[in-house]
């Protein structure tokens, strides 16, 4: 039964790798935990690739699957730089958007629909999971911005007042029956009928 050695070695000569001593080059290629290009460390989601030059064979170096679909080590040698990428590949980037636009939407939409319940947990899952992060930040924002804020409610108030005065005047039906103005909900919602109304469902 073949090993995975074996079978390594195979896939490498097939690929059309050259190399004068393949059984050091393995015991080098399982040795090497992490990129040669941009020292990550490799996972099972980063695997190891080792990649060599299709026109000769020659082998270059055991880098990550990132670094080896992107070339960065070939296209900058002197260190990656995601930045330099990115800049470096605008315009492909926008180009691919552009005339795959439909194609693309159509992919998101089939995917949402068919995972819907797979978001939807995801989404639970991370809104439990930040709860607490999201409160520290919003009470942070909060003492922060607090006189910004104040300012600018004090604004607008004085910028729609006829517009606040009108909504706050507007007769709603509240659920327990009773017909109150907007700006009282809050008020009606702490009185006896509205409370026996909420103790009788």
């Amino acid at each position: 039964m073949p090993t995975p050695k074996y079978n390594t070695i195979y896939n490498w000569k097939k690929s059309g790798l050259i190399y004068d001593d393949y059984d050091a080059l393995y015991e080098t290629y399982i040795k090497t935990m992490q990129c040669g290009h941009c020292q990550t460390e490799f996972t099972k989601k980063n695997c190891r690739c080792l990649d060599h030059d299709h026109a000769t064979g020659l082998f270059r170096k055991i880098v990550c699957h990132q670094c080896n679909a992107r070339d960065s080590y070939i296209n900058y040698p002197n260190g990656y730089s995601s930045q330099e990428y990115y800049q470096a590949t605008k315009e492909q980037r926008k180009e691919y958007l552009q005339t795959n636009k439909q194609k693309i939407l159509a992919q998101i939409k089939e995917y949402q629909r068919t995972n819907k319940d797979k978001i939807k947990e995801q989404k639970k899952a991370y809104y439990q999971a930040t709860k607490e992060q999201r409160k520290e930040y919003s009470q942070e924002y909060y003492q922060a911005n607090k006189e910004q804020r104040q300012e600018y409610n004090q604004e607008y108030q004085r910028a729609n007042k006829d517009k606040i005065t009108a909504q706050r005047s507007q007769k709603i039906e509240c659920p327990c029956g009773s017909i109150v103005c907007r700006g009282d909900i809050a008020k009606h919602k702490r009185s006896k009928k509205h409370t026996e109304y909420l103790n009788s469902i």
